[in-house]
C-alpha cells in the first residue's frame, strides 16, 4: 500500500493560531490579581500548598484539552486525506474518472484462472462502487484504432457498471498515442458539459506489452506533449495486470504458395510457429483442419524464443469456399492457438485480354504468344483451367471487368480519363491487371492518366522512361527473391537467365514507393516490376508480349513466367478473403446484380444485413465488425446466390508478450504518471481494492474527536471546578 498524507483546503491550517487562545487566557488570568500578605490566610496558604501539585496538573489537563479542540477543529475544516497509490481523495469535490482498459488480446492471457481483462474489469468495477457520491465515469477501450464506449461522464453508477460488464475483449492489438488523444477528446467533452467537476483522473489497466507501450524516438516528443497536456489537469495511474516470464505459443502465419488454385490442384501450405515463453517445449501438437474437418497432426519442438515452419499439401478436388484451418494445444492464451486460410477454389480463370496491335496473321498480334502461352491445348490431355478472351481495345468500356480475375494489357497505346477510372477502381477492389509494352504505347498518355501525377490514377508501378535498344542477353532473378521468379530456383535450364531482350522501356521505380522489382536486365534495368495497389496487383512488364521486342515468348520459361505473374496478379483476390482483424470484409458485384441481398456471419453465429452501394454502376459491400478472429461468411442472395468465405486472423505481433522494461517507466516520457504493479494491488479474488480506494473517514473522524472532547471538557471543568469550591 502507497500512502501519502495532504489536505485540500490548506489555507485553513493558518487558525491553528487560535489554539494559543486558551493559553494566552490562562496566562492573562493570572496577571490579573496582585499577591498581597495577610495574616488570616496564612493557615489558608499552608493546607493549599499540600493540594497545589494537584490543582496545576488538572488545569494543565484541562488547558491541553480546550486547545485540542481547537486544532482538531481546523484540521476537520482543512479537509485531511490520505493518497493511496497515486489516486488522491477530495472530500466535497465531483471527480470525473476516466476509465481505459486495454482491449488489446494479449489480455485474455489467463493467470491462473482469470484473465487479465477479466481482472481489469472487476477491479474498475470496484474502484466505481467505492468512489463517492457525485462522481462521473466514463470509458475507453484502448485498442486499434481505440474505442469510446461512454463518452459523456455517467453519474449513476448501476448504469455505468453495466457497460463495463458487458465489454467483451476484441482479438487487434492496441494503439497507446491514438488511445490518449480519445481520452483528451472525452475530457474536453466533460469539461464543456459538466464544469462543476473539479478533478480529474485517468485510471488505466493494463498488461504494460511492450508492444503497446514501447514507443519510437520518432514519436516521442509529441507523446510527451500530450502526456503533459493530461498530466497538468488530470491524475495519471496505470495499474498493472501483466506477469513476468509469462508462456505463449502461438501460430504467427498460414500461407499458400502464390498462385491461382482451380479443382486437381495440390497446393502447398505453410504454417509457422513460434514460443515466446522463455521455457523449451517437446511434441507440441498442431492440428491441420480442411473445411472443419481433420485431415493432419503434427508435432513440433520448440526452444524459447524459436519458431519453426510446418508444411502441409492438400488437393482440393471440387470448386468452391474452402477454409484451412490450424490449431496449437492449449496454452494460457489461446486466441493465438488458431489460424485460418480462406482458400476459394474457381472453376475456370477468365482472363481479360486487351490487345492494342491486332493482326490477321498467326502469332502477329500482340496477345497471340501470351493467349498460347497461358491456355496451350494442343497436346494436353486435360484442357487448361485459365480462359484467354481477347478483345480489342476499344471493348473496354463496354465489357463488365468484374467478371474476370485479372485483365492484361498488351501494347496498348493509350488511355482515356473513363478507361483508367474503370481500371483503377477494378484493382483496388482486387483486380490483377498486367500490363506489356510495345511500339505503340505513348508514355506520356500512360503517365497522365496511369500514372500517380496530378489527374492520374497511380496505377503505374514505375515511370516509363525512354524506349532503350541496347540488346540484352542475360537476365537477373535477384537471387530469385520475388515469388514471380522463385519457381525458377535450381530450374536454370528453363531458359530464363538467357532469354534475349533486345528492345524495352527503361523503368524507374518511384523512392518510398511500395514497387518491388521481380526481375532485371543483366545491365541492372528493372524487367518486370509490381506493386499492389489497394486490393489488387498490378504488374508491369518493361517489353513486349510478343516477339517484336523480345524472343523471350519463343523461349521455353515464357510460358512458366507468365503463369508465375498471372498468379501473383490475381494472388491479390487470395489476400482479400485473408484479413487482419480490424480489416473490413467485402468484394464487387457485376452492374447487373446491385440488388442482391448480402448477408454476413460471423464467428460466433450472428448474421448482419448488409447493404450494397453503386459507384459508376459497380457494386460493392463492406462489412467493418470484425473484432474477433474467425471464419466470417458472406451470403449473397440473388440474382448472385454464391457464398464467400473470409479469414480474419490476429496481428502476430501481440502475442509477444514481453514487458516494457521498468527503466523505459521510470524515465522522463513517463514522468508524471503513477504505476502500480501487482505486488502492490495484490490479488483481486483474494482483497478488497483498498489499494486503490481512497479514504475519505478522516474529516468526519476529526469531526467526532471534537465532539468527545466537548464532552470531556465539560465534565473536566465541572469535576476540577467541584475540587476547587469543596
Amino acid at each position: 500500500m502507497l500512502l501519502a498524507f495532504g489536505f485540500t483546503t490548506p489555507w485553513m491550517l493558518g487558525w491553528l493560531a487560535a489554539a494559543s487562545v486558551p493559553l494566552v487566557i490562562h496566562l492573562l488570568s493570572r496577571r490579573r490579581y496582585r499577591e498581597l500578605e495577610w495574616a488570616a490566610m496564612e493557615y489558608l496558604l499552608a493546607a493549599l500548598r499540600a493540594s497545589r501539585r494537584r490543582m496545576r496538573l488538572e488545569q494543565w489537563l484541562l488547558l491541553f484539552v480546550r486547545t485540542l479542540i481547537v486544532v482538531l477543529v481546523v484540521l476537520a475544516v482543512a479537509e485531511p486525506f490520505f493518497e493511496r497509490v497515486g489516486l488522491a481523495y477530495a472530500p466535497g469535490e465531483r471527480t470525473h474518472r476516466v476509465m481505459v482498459i486495454d482491449g488489446s488480446y494479449s489480455m485474455a492471457y489467463r493467470s491462473p484462472e482469470t484473465s487479465r481483462f477479466d481482472r481489469a474489469k472487476k477491479l474498475a468495477a470496484r474502484l466505481v462502487e467505492e468512489s463517492q457520491p457525485g462522481d462521473g465515469f466514463t470509458l475507453v477501450v484502448m485498442s486499434d484504432p481505440p474505442k469510446v464506449v461512454v463518452r459523456n461522464p455517467v453519474f449513476a453508477r448501476g448504469d455505468f457498471l453495466a457497460e463495463i460488464d458487458r465489454l467483451a475483449l476484441t482479438h487487434g492489438s492496441a494503439d497507446l498515442p491514438a488511445t490518449l488523444d480519445r481520452v483528451e477528446e472525452v475530457l474536453a467533452t466533460a469539461r464543456r458539459e459538466h464544469p462543476r467537476i473539479a478533478r480529474e483522473e485517468i485510471c488505466v489497466f493494463t498488461d504494460l506489452g511492450r508492444v503497446g507501450w514501447h514507443i519510437e524516438p520518432p514519436g516521442r516528443p509529441a507523446f510527451r506533449e500530450r502526456l503533459d497536456r493530461l498530466a497538468a489537469s488530470a491524475t495519471i495511474v496505470v495499474i498493472d495486470l501483466g506477469q513476468e516470464g509469462a508462456d505463449n505459443l502461438a501460430i504467427t502465419s498460414l500461407a499458400s504458395e502464390p498462385g491461382f488454385l482451380t479443382p486437381g490442384r495440390s497446393v502447398r501450405l505453410e504454417a509457422r510457429v513460434q514460443n515466446f515463453g522463455e521455457r523449451s517445449h517437446e511434441r507440441h501438437g498442431v492440428e491441420w483442419f480442411v473445411d472443419g474437418r481433420r485431415v493432419a497432426q503434427q508435432f513440433v519442438d520448440l526452444e524459447p524464443r524459436e519458431a519453426a515452419t510446418l508444411a502441409f499439401s492438400h488437393r482440393f478436388d471440387a470448386p468452391g469456399e474452402h477454409t484451412l484451418e490450424v490449431r496449437l494445444g492449449e496454452d494460457p492464451l489461446e486466441v493465438d492457438n488458431r489460424r485460418w486460410l480462406s482458400l476459394p477454389v474457381k472453376p475456370s480463370i477468365e482472363v481479360l485480354c486487351v490487345e492494342g496491335r491486332p493482326s490477321g496473321e498467326p502469332f502477329g498480334g500482340a496477345v497471340d504468344y501470351l493467349v498460347a502461352a497461358l491456355s496451350p491445348e494442343s497436346g494436353r490431355m486435360t484442357p487448361s483451367p485459365i480462359r484467354p478472351q481477347v478483345v480489342a481495345e476499344s471493348r473496354l468500356m463496354e465489357l463488365d471487368l468484374e467478371r474476370y480475375h485479372a485483365i492484361v494489357l498488351a501494347d496498348v497505346a493509350q488511355f482515356t480519363s473513363s478507361e483508367a477510372r474503370r481500371l483503377d477502381r477494378y484493382v483496388r477492389w482486387g483486380g490483377g491487371l498486367m500490363l506489356f509494352l510495345g511500339e505503340q504505347v505513348m508514355a506520356e498518355r500512360y503517365h497522365r492518366e496511369l500514372g500517380g501525377g496530378p489527374g492520374g490514377v497511380g496505377l503505374l508501378p514505375a515511370r516509363l522512361g525512354p524506349v532503350i535498344d541496347e540488346p540484352q542477353f542475360r537476365l537477373d532473378p535477384l537471387d530469385y527473391r520475388h515469388p514471380i521468379v522463385s519457381s525458377f530456383r535450381d530450374h536454370e535450364q528453363a531458359g530464363l537467365l538467357t532469354s534475349p531482350v533486345s528492345r524495352y522501356f527503361k523503368l524507374t521505380v518511384p523512392e518510398r514507393s511500395k514497387a518491388r522489382v521481380a526481375l532485371a536486365l543483366g545491365n541492372g534495368d528493372p524487367l518486370i516490376v509490381e506493386e499492389p495497389i489497394g486490393r489488387g496487383r498490378v504488374v508491369l512488364f518493361a517489353t513486349s508480349a510478343d516477339d517484336s521486342w523480345t524472343m523471350l515468348p519463343k523461349w521455353p520459361s515464357f510460358l512458366p513466367l507468365t503463369r508465375e505473374a498471372l498468379g501473383y496478379a490475381i494472388g491479390g483476390q487470395i489476400e482479400q478473403r485473408n484479413l487482419r482483424v480490424g480489416e473490413p470484409l467485402g468484394t464487387t458485384v457485376a452492374a447487373d446484380a446491385v440488388d442482391a441481398p448480402v448477408v454476413v456471419q460471423t464467428p460466433d453465429g450472428r448474421r448482419e444485413q448488409v447493404m450494397l452501394r453503386v459507384d459508376e454502376g459497380v457494386g460493392a459491400w463492406t462489412y467493418e465488425g470484425t473484432a474477433t478472429s474467425g471464419i466470417y461468411r458472406a451470403e449473397l442472395g440473388p440474382p448472385l446466390e454464391r457464398d464467400e468465405a473470409f479469414a480474419v486472423n490476429v496481428d502476430p505481433l501481440e502475442s509477444d508478450l514481453t514487458r516494457i522494461a521498468p527503466e523505459e517507466l521510470e524515465g522522463d516520457l513517463w514522468s508524471g504518471v503513477t504505476f502500480i504493479h501487482p505486488t502492490e494491488w495484490g490479488s483481486v479474488e483474494a482483497r478488497s481494492v483498498g489499494g486503490i480506494r481512497r479514504d475519505n473517514r478522516l474529516p468526519k473522524g476529526l469531526v467526532f474527536a471534537v465532539l468527545a472532547l466537548l464532552l470531556i471538557e465539560t465534565f473536566f471543568a465541572w469535576r476540577f471546578g467541584y475540587h476547587a469550591t469543596s
